[in-house]
């Protein structure tokens, strides 16, 4: 059953969606008004802000990066070696350490007794991700003295209103759905990734990534119809609704998350910034967004009373954001270190990792059905893994 809230109560959807829609309505009101009057030309206080969180395509300096330069030191294979396998270590500890304090966080209550309390916050959860991950990229940018990228902020904005929405409806999700359906459900990313990439950049794929796309959805559902339901919303006929409210939150996470990818991804082939400054941008708006959301929904005040109440859980969510962002750290290194076919793999051992230990460590009840499911969903995309590593050594033995 879902947990009962004692002192602090959710605050209404109807709230939540308001909060979100005054946040978003008034950076964008701000921007538009900023590009069309030039703000950014003026002084003081007005000018300062629309130049840190709007910008201007005049204004852009720096631009494509000489690749030769990067590519001018060459770190032996031993040396490469040992890099992959310390991000390969950190990306593992970091998010199974993260998922485990997100489901411990949103699904068990905190005390005893009658007193016990839940925590109901989900965009404080995502507003402690984003502030740590916000200072630590930050941290990283002025340690490597980066110069500007010459992208206009408010280009960032859109990809960090998307990441907002779709962590939101990740932890919402938490409440409905367990933690191992939310992990595989989540596999099911390549179906909207693959359309929100022809959405965004008309990019195609082969009809092979198609397969295998459909491959994993089929093991995701054939896990969700076999054996008992493990969802947080317990087993009475009213909580089919519930439920299905956390299937509709998934999906909805799946599409908001497909465009925040893509769109990272045009921005990075049209402007070139650091892994870093990318970050910092993105996760500058999500902690601005998120800030002015807690604060309509006096969850400001709320939400620090009642960590005051459970000091346990206050460790948990900065144990969770740390290792948000550390994992966000190792997540870039891999990528442009070794590329995202190497990642793909990292997150595959990830993904499964997450839903055993889930099971170990929670209890939820496993059948053969359900482990048939798992055995297809990562046999997909171990397959995934597979044809993508056969066409990269077609192109090598092409340019040889």
């Amino acid at each position: 059953t879902i947990a009962r809230v004692v002192g602090m109560a959710p605050v209404p959807r109807v709230y939540e969606v308001a909060s979100y829609a005054v946040s978003f309505g008034a950076y964008y009101a701000f921007a538009q008004l900023s590009r069309s009057l030039r703000l950014d030309q003026r002084k003081g206080l007005l000018g300062a802000l629309a130049r840190a969180f709007v910008g201007h395509e005049s204004l852009a300096t720096g631009g494509p990066k000489d690749d030769k330069k990067e590519e001018a030191k060459e770190d032996s294979k031993g040396v490469r070696a040992l890099k992959l396998l310390f991000c390969i270590a950190g990306i593992k500890v970091s998010y199974l350490c993260w998922g485990i304090m997100q489901e411990r966080i949103m699904t068990r209550p905190y005390g005893d007794g009658p007193d016990a309390e839940s925590f109901s916050s989900s965009k404080f959860l995502v507003f402690a991700n984003r502030v740590v991950a916000l200072l630590v990229a930050d941290a990283a940018v002025r340690f490597n003295r980066e110069a500007p990228d010459g992208a206009p902020p408010y280009r960032f904005s859109y990809c960090a209103t998307s990441n907002i929405v779709s962590s939101v409806c990740q932890y919402e999700a938490l409440k409905y759905v367990s933690f191992p359906t939310q992990v595989l459900a989540k596999s099911c990313k390549m179906l909207p990734v693959m359309i929100m990439a022809f959405v965004v950049s008309r990019k195609a794929y082969p009809a092979a990534d198609w397969a295998v796309a459909l491959a994993v959805t089929g093991g995701v559902l054939v896990f969700k119809m076999s054996g008992a339901k493990g969802g947080a919303a317990g087993g009475g006929a009213g909580d089919v609704a519930l439920e299905l409210l956390g299937y509709a939150l998934i999906v909805g996470y799946m599409a908001f998350d497909s465009f925040t990818s893509n769109w990272q991804e045009a921005l990075f082939t049209e402007y070139k910034p650091s892994s870093f400054r990318m970050m910092r941008q993105v996760n500058l708006f999500s902690t601005t967004f998120t800030a002015m959301g807690l604060l309509l929904t006096l969850e400001a005040v709320s939400v620090p009373q009642f960590l005051a109440r459970h000091p346990d859980c206050a460790q948990h969510v900065v144990l969770m954001a740390l290792c948000s962002a550390v994992g966000q750290l190792f997540i870039f290194t891999t990528i442009k270190e070794f590329g995202a076919l190497v990642f793909a793999t990292v997150n595959t051992v990830r993904q499964m990792l997450s839903v055993v230990l889930s099971f170990a460590v929670f209890g939820h009840a496993i059948t053969t059905g359900q482990a048939s499911g798992i055995a297809v969903v990562f046999g997909s995309l171990a397959a995934q893994v597979a044809i993508k590593w056969r066409r990269s050594a077609q192109k090598k033995h092409k340019k040889q």
